[in-house]
């Protein structure tokens, strides 16, 4: 009886332990696990009379593994960027917080939006950590399946 008791003891101890080592993830890092490639890339402030876009000629792919917070993208299936991430809200100049894809190797943020319906993300041209990017591209992402 007292080795069933211990028994159940040490299951339950050893059950508790292994749920505090669970990670909750951010749902935003959830929601950019994957890879996404890019479809559409708007000018931030065209000219006049010019275009609002630019052509895609190339194969962009932005990979975010959420569990382990590492970005890679690669053009043509040549890879070109990698870096550590994580999804923070950034604020400067006192401006309101906004969700935004942190690059720790490279110091830079962009921020992020989702657009549910096409199950799209929206990255903002990336800008060092301090500074405030006004007048950048905006690029669109969807999931690659």
């Amino acid at each position: 009886m007292k080795a069933l008791f211990f028994l159940i003891i040490t299951l339950l101890l050893l059950g508790c332990q292994a749920e505090t080592n669970i990670e909750v993830l951010n749902p935003s890092l959830a929601k950019i696990n994957g890879n996404w490639q890019l479809y559409k890339t708007s000018i931030g402030y065209p000219m006049p009379n010019g275009p609002t876009e630019i052509k895609i000629e190339n194969t962009d792919i932005v990979s975010f593994d959420a569990t382990k917070k590492t970005y890679i993208r690669t053009i043509n299936g040549k890879v070109t960027e990698s870096s550590p991430f994580d999804v923070k809200a950034v604020s400067y100049n006192g401006s309101k917080a906004r969700e935004a894809i942190v690059f720790e190797k490279e110091q830079k943020y962009s921020y992020l939006t989702f657009d549910e319906d096409n199950l799209t993300i929206i990255l903002y041209q990336s800008t060092s950590i301090g500074a405030e990017l006004a007048d950048g591209n905006i690029y669109y992402y969807q999931k690659v399946k």
